[in-house]
């Protein structure tokens, strides 16, 4: 069976992201691939690149340390983490503001449609995720390829999307949820509303909440993995 992740939220926790990507492949329901969005893309971008906790979480304090995502996405281009190996397929979705079209950078889907645009992520890791990151800290619609990019969720919400489009056939959704703008707060009512439309979706508050997620919920993983 095919098992779809999809990451979105700028909440507490979506900075452990990765940690619960990493649990659940530790107990065996290995991720086909992993679609993200908003800030929790940083920690998926580095665990699908098999960055270890222990780095995941140093280099994750260093880009909260920068003054704008930017210059924290940029601070990991020059580190070379975007040169890793990818040890899991991952789709990272942004939006362009004034027109609606949904942007997609992934090497494993393809699009000519008007409204959907699929760019190779390798070689764009950097301004994929300038791009989903907006407007985490206030961060203003990115400028790429002509359009003004910002994060998928704060007009289509979950980004469980591309995870059909891969042909999985188990889409679970997890939603870091708690950001304080305002479109961070709209962002967060579309997912919950949008993510009920994947197989699974829960809402994570912050990081000390997925030991007991998974202690609660793992049964029922298996279950709908298995069935």
């Amino acid at each position: 069976m095919k098992l779809g992740l999809a990451f979105s939220g700028s909440g507490a926790g979506a900075l452990s992201a990765h940690i619960l990507a990493q649990r659940l492949r530790d107990n065996a329901l290995e991720i086909g691939m992993l679609s993200t969005c908003s800030l929790a893309a940083l920690p998926a971008m580095l665990w699908s690149r098999g960055v270890s906790q222990e780095e995941t979480g140093e280099l994750l304090e260093a880009v909260s340390r920068s003054a704008t995502p930017v210059q924290g996405v940029e601070l990991l281009d020059r580190m070379g983490v975007f040169r890793h190996k990818p040890s899991c397929e991952l789709a990272v979705s942004s939006v362009d503001v004034p027109t609606g079209v949904t942007v997609i950078y992934s090497d494993l889907l393809h699009s000519d449609a008007w409204n959907l645009k699929v760019l190779p992520l390798s070689g764009n890791e950097r301004e994929a995720l300038c791009a989903t990151l907006c407007p985490w800290r206030g961060a203003t619609p990115y400028p790429a390829r002509g359009m003004q990019l910002c994060d998928f969720s704060v007009r289509y919400g979950c980004p469980f999307f591309p995870l059909k489009m891969a042909g999985m056939e188990r889409l679970l959704s997890f939603s870091f949820a708690g950001g304080e703008l305002p479109a961070q707060i709209a962002a967060d009512a579309l997912i919950s509303l949008t993510g009920k439309n994947a197989d699974f979706h829960c809402t994570i508050t912050g990081p000390e909440a997925i030991e007991p997620f998974l202690q609660a919920r793992l049964e029922e993983l298996y279950q709908m993995w298995l069935f």
